[in-house]
C-alpha cells in the first residue's frame, strides 16, 4: 500500500519560500550592476548556482503531493525522508519496535536507528489506514502512547 504526501498548503508554502530564495540569489547580480555597471564572474557563478538550486527545490516542493511518503509492500516498509536523503527501506525482520506518540510514528530498527513518520504529512484517511495496516503487520511490535491531557 502506498501513502502519498498530503497537506498541499504546506508544500505550496515551502515552494513559495524557494521562490524567495531564487530572487535573493539573483539580487547580488542586480545590485552589482546598479552600483558598478558590471558583475564579477564569481558573483554570476554563485548567483547561478543559488538560482538553479532554488528552481529545483521549488519544483520538488510543488510535486510533493504526487510522491509516495510511505510504502508498505512485500514485507518492506519504505519511507521517503527528504529532498536530498535516500529513502529508508526496512525489511520486516529489521523492525524492532513501532511506537506512535501523538502525530509521530517512531520506528526503531534492530541496528538501533530510528526513523519517524509524521502523520501531518498524510491525509487523515491515509494516516488512519497506515496505523491500521501497521497494527495488522506489526501488531506485537506496535505500541501507542496516550495523548497528553
Amino acid at each position: 500500500m502506498n501513502y502519498k504526501y498530503s497537506n498541499t498548503e504546506l508544500w505550496g508554502k515551502k515552494a513559495r519560500g524557494s521562490l524567495v530564495n531564487i530572487f535573493t540569489g539573483v539580487l547580488p547580480v542586480g545590485v552589482s550592476l546598479y552600483l558598478h555597471g558590471r558583475v564579477e564572474p564569481f558573483i554570476v557563478f554563485g548567483s547561478g548556482v543559488i538560482f538553479l538550486l532554488g528552481i529545483w527545490q521549488m519544483i520538488h516542493y510543488y510535486k510533493m503531493p504526487e510522491r509516495d511518503y510511505v510504502r508498505l509492500e512485500d514485507d518492506i516498509l519504505e519511507i521517503r525522508l527528504g529532498i536530498a536523503d535516500p529513502n529508508t527501506r526496512l525489511a520486516d525482520e529489521e523492525i524492532e519496535r513501532i511506537q506512535q506518540m501523538d502525530d509521530v510514528i517512531s520506528i526503531k530498527s534492530d541496528k538501533g536507528e530510528e526513523e519517524n513518520i509524521y502523520l501531518e504529512n498524510l491525509s487523515e484517511e491515509d494516516a488512519e489506514a497506515l496505523l491500521n495496516e501497521l497494527k495488522h503487520y506489526y501488531g506485537n511490535r506496535m505500541h501507542t502512547s496516550g495523548h497528553p491531557a
